[in-house]
């Protein structure tokens, strides 16, 4: 039996996602749009591919919106085990530190993610996972963990914040 896997999603990213692939589509409507307008058989080529790019344009837009409400979805659930949810402890079974490099205007951005993985038993008895991002400074601070504190609600599982910094910096 595979064990399920579960993400913490954030409303604002879900909705963010949506919006951004919202003004793709707009994007590419127009420049389909523009081609089938000014058609011309001598630039019969230039008007296929702006077509084609467009219509991928359209493809990535609309996956990306899929994973936008995917976000909201997951969301919604993690507000509700953090607010209905009852603690037990997780294990941790992988922390992660992802570097990522941005290029804007001519500067380039590195920076790191730190993302926690921890395996947990629901409410059903199930095995399940979870991953979530954490801050640089909770990831050292887990680096001598085996253990970390939970909410738990159905099959839904997040990392308690909370709980972890009062029993690990508070003194």
């Amino acid at each position: 039996m595979e064990r399920k896997s579960f993400e913490r999603g954030t409303v604002v990213g879900g909705v963010v996602r949506i919006v951004i692939s919202v003004v793709a589509v707009v994007v590419a409507v127009i420049v389909i749009l523009n081609a089938i307008r000014t058609w011309d058989p001598e630039e019969m080529a230039g008007k296929i591919f702006m077509c084609v790019i467009g219509g991928i344009m359209v493809i990535f837009a609309v996956t990306f919106s899929v994973y936008g409400v995917q976000m909201i979805l997951n969301g919604k659930k993690s507000l509700e085990v953090s607010r209905k949810g009852h603690e037990e402890r997780g294990r941790i079974l992988d922390l992660t530190i992802t570097e990522v490099t941005e290029h804007n205007n001519g500067a380039v951005s590195r920076y790191n993610v730190y993302t926690l993985k921890f395996e947990y038993t629901d409410d059903s008895g199930n095995l399940c996972e979870s991953s979530e991002q954490v801050s640089p400074k909770i990831y050292k601070k887990l680096e001598e963990l085996q253990l970390v504190p939970i909410l738990v609600l159905g099959e839904r599982a997040i990392f308690d914040r909370k709980k972890f910094e009062q029993e690990n910096f508070m003194e």
